[in-house]
């Protein structure tokens, strides 16, 4: 019997040893006057098995034995073949080599899936969905906000957070060039237009960690964008209640010369009247972009990048009238203003780029880049409150009405600030490429010029009775300095010159199924002397399956080298000796399309681990961050992101995302003796970012006997934010910001559709294309908060006023292509 047993294991290790060779289609694919066409989609008819050609034209897919297939090629351009495919033995090969037919006219819909892509750890945003989701900030980043492990609590800004990383740790690349965003800004009211028009965009690419080398420098995310290369004259405008673009770009007679021209105006003036700060708010932002292109030769083209922005925020608060509390302890607040806010950012950005060709396989980029910033802060705002309870007896005559008065103070908010900045950059990238092999490099010196001016201070005034009489004063021009407390008090001025130099080498191999990408990256800066060393891999693995499923893993070593707010701390001192933040990822994900309905789908999960060393800790005042300016802690960030999209209703896109986060940090140097002597190590804390669950969802619709008419959903969850109370330890979150919660709604209508014949005297017969849409905002009108306001009752109990962000609101669109 054993010696039976024995037999049998034998027997199925020598089965489970020999290979098995599986059924293969291959062959080569040319256009009808012999040349190869590269990236054209092969597929498996009524299967989710697909590949694409490669540069040399070859193809290579997997199919089933004794069994009949039908394959299908399709390219952008071309007609779209179904070849039959006779019963193939098992492990016989069979040789089909294609020749492509034009089209007259351009395909539809068709997408071709870049097997770069899916195989790092990079996620493809349509850019078509910008002007369709319903947002109140608009543009690309409310897209980026829909995926996974990107968390934003407040509709006011186009800021975001990922994988428990602060707005500061996101990189944005426009073509390859490395853009920036003002300094000052310390609300999302204040904040206007983002750097990124959408009307000009091509293609979106977004990575939430894992990146390769020839992105660096910040901790948590890379978002790529890449401008359109016109090839005929088009022009487009959007107008809403909140703001219009337009856009044109073209050609010329010889076609070698390229434009793009963007105009984009913004206010926010509507959005900021339905919050409770009642007053008068006057917002305006705008700013002009171009991309002019210049085909010099077959080999040789030079192109330049400009954006001029122009930001102005005025705001005379009157008054606010806030409810909080429990139902036990109901309370109101009630403050009257004087005073006002005037604030400025304008920003120059222009970009040189020569790109030269000297091989096919060969390419060389040289590029000169210049931003500048003026921004400026003032204000001198007196908020004078009344701290009551409400009565919450229902049989009481004064029932729902402020009572009992428990807190009377006022604080003036003085400011004066002043930046200026400016960076410089030369930088070289090349790259090359043969059969399954690139190699990329890249060299970058940077110049930074940054003068701050800084004259800041909060007055609290204790009423008599409101706070404890202090012994502190401002000095001179107060009769009476015991009723008076300076609470913060910033007065510096600062000149900061330093430079850096980068460079990175990247190299990507395929091995089979195997996709490898490795690479390092070296930075050095002259302020505080410290040499930097990343490296990066990543691996993808595309197994023989009948599944499309790809595997992928990347590592590395990513560094966040200080720019400027990170070295000043709460007293506006520079720390010149601190060092780059730094992080080592983990990143194990997966990427899956199948068909559900015979409609496409794509499952994206990602599994990631965030170990961090040399940790600034910072605190986040809306969207202002404010540092301790010192490495003297570590941290981690550990969770899971899912992203589900596809076709849930025929035709359209739609998706799904859901993000789970830990992330905390310890201060290494934050021991303290409580009362009773002992020594208390507090240990780790959460983030300021430690959002526990995230959860998106952007959904269209239309009506079955009517597709012109279209409905968009945009759902937001996000649970509970930390948040320390002025006055207690670091560590100590005794607080929370609610959850956020948040519907928008949107209904278009097409009222010209691309290639629609139209009646002489409809009034968009000029059109290529019209339509319109009307907005609500905050459907369900919830009752979101951004931050609080801190005030004390006459015992020295200290409340937090919730500050609320906007309310439900209508806004109407129309959207005109020419």
């Amino acid at each position: 019997m054993v010696k039976r047993i024995f037999h049998f294991f034998v027997l199925l290790f020598l089965c489970l040893s020999v290979p098995i060779k599986a059924q293969n289609v291959k062959g080569t694919i040319t256009t009808s006057e012999g040349f190869v066409l590269e990236g054209v989609n092969v597929s498996v008819v009524n299967q989710s098995k697909g590949t694409i050609s490669d540069a040399k034209g070859l193809f290579s897919i997997d199919i089933s034995a004794n069994r009949k297939h039908d394959i299908s090629f399709s390219f952008v351009g071309y007609k779209t073949q179904n070849i039959s495919i006779p019963m193939l033995k098992r492990g016989q090969d069979y040789k089909l080599d294609i020749i492509m037919k034009e089209m007259g006219v351009s395909l539809k819909n068709i997408e071709i899936e870049d097997e770069k892509i899916r195989g790092n750890t990079f996620e493809k945003v349509d850019a078509k969905h910008v002007v369709t989701l319903p947002s109140v900030s608009g543009g690309v980043e409310s897209l980026i906000k829909t995926l996974p492990g990107v968390n934003s609590s407040t509709e006011l800004s186009s800021q975001y957070t990922v994988r428990g990383g602060n707005f500061d740790e996101n990189l944005v690349y426009v073509n390859g060039i490395q853009v920036y965003r003002p300094f000052l800004i310390r609300s999302g009211q204040q904040e206007g237009l983002s750097f990124v028009n959408s009307d000009l965009v091509s293609s979106i690419h977004f990575s939430g960690g894992g990146y390769a080398a020839r992105y660096g420098d910040k901790m948590s995310s890379v978002l790529d964008i890449t401008y359109k290369n016109p090839k005929e004259f088009a022009a487009s405008a959007t107008i809403s209640i909140l703001g219009a673009n337009l856009h044109v770009e073209g050609v010329n007679k010889s076609k070698k010369l390229s434009y793009l021209v963007g105009l984009r105006h913004k206010s926010n003036e509507y959005l900021l009247n339905s919050l409770e700060t009642q007053g008068e708010y006057k917002p305006n932002f705008s700013d002009i972009q171009t991309y002019i292109n210049y085909q010099i030769s077959k080999r040789l083209s030079i192109n330049t990048l400009f954006n001029y922005s122009r930001n102005k925020y005025q705001y005379i608060p009157a008054n606010k009238t806030t409810r909080f509390g429990t139902i036990s302890v109901p309370l109101e607040l009630r403050i009257y203003f004087e005073g006002q806010e005037i604030d400025s950012y304008e920003t120059f950005f222009n970009a040189y780029n020569l790109s030269y060709q000297p091989k096919e396989n060969l390419k060389l980029d040289f590029t000169l880049s210049a931003f500048q910033t003026y921004e400026s802060e003032t204000f001198d705002i007196l908020g004078q409150y009344w701290l009551s309870e409400v009565d919450n007896d229902l049989g009481s005559e004064t029932f729902g009405e402020s009572t009992f008065n428990i807190g009377v103070g006022s604080h003036l908010n003085h400011a004066r600030n002043y930046l200026q900045a400016t960076v410089y950059n030369v930088e070289h990238k090349g790259v090359y490429f043969k059969d399954d092999f690139e190699f990329r490099w890249g060299i970058k010196g940077q110049t930074e010029n940054i003068k701050d001016e800084i004259n800041e201070w909060t007055l609290i005034d204790s009423s008599d009775y409101s706070l404890p009489h202090p012994t502190d004063s401002i000095g001179i021009g107060i009769q009476n300095p015991k009723s008076f407390v300076l609470d913060e008090s910033l007065r510096t001025s600062i000149n900061l010159n330093s430079y850096r130099n980068t460079a990175y080498m990247q190299f990507n191999q395929k091995l089979g199924r195997f996709d490898l990408n490795s690479g390092i990256r070296t930075a050095y800066w002259s302020l505080n002397e410290e040499y930097l060393f990343s490296p990066r891999a990543s691996l993808s693995y595309h197994p023989l399956w009948d599944k499309d499923i790809v595997f992928r893993f990347a590592t590395g070593y990513y560094y966040q080298s200080p720019f400027y707010r990170e070295l000043r701390d709460f007293n506006g001192r520079l720390n010149r000796n601190i060092k780059s933040q730094k992080s080592i990822h983990y990143v194990l994900g997966s990427d899956y399309n199948f068909k559900i309905w015979q409609r496409p789908f794509k499952l994206v999960t990602e599994l990631y681990y965030k170990d961090i060393t040399d940790l600034i800790p910072y605190e986040v005042e809306n969207v202002r961050i404010r540092y301790y300016a010192n490495n003297n802690a570590v941290g981690f960030a550990k969770g899971l992101d899912l992203r589900l999209n596809g076709e849930f209703v025929k035709g359209v896109d739609s998706w799904a995302s859901i993000s789970l986060l830990s992330t905390q940090a310890n201060i290494l140097d934050d021991s303290f003796v409580d009362d009773n002597g002992n020594t208390i190590e507090p240990g780790y804390y959460d983030r300021p970012t430690d959002q526990l669950v995230n959860f998106n969802l952007f959904f269209q619709d239309y009506l079955p006997k009517n597709p012109n008419f279209k409905m968009h959903l945009n759902l937001v969850y996000g649970s509970r934010l930390p948040l320390t109370a002025p006055g207690s330890y670091k560590g100590q979150y005794n607080f929370t910001i609610p959850n956020y919660k948040r519907v928008d709604i949107g209904f278009s209508a097409i009222l010209k559709k691309e290639g629609q014949k139209t009646k002489r005297y409809n009034p968009f017969k000029f059109t290529k294309s019209t339509w319109i849409s009307m907005e609500v905002f905050n459907l369900l009108d919830i009752d979101n908060t951004i931050s609080f306001l801190w005030v004390k009752d006459t015992n020295g109990f200290q409340f937090g006023v919730p500050n609320r962000l906007t309310s439900r609101l209508i806004n109407l669109k129309l959207h005109v292509e020419i």
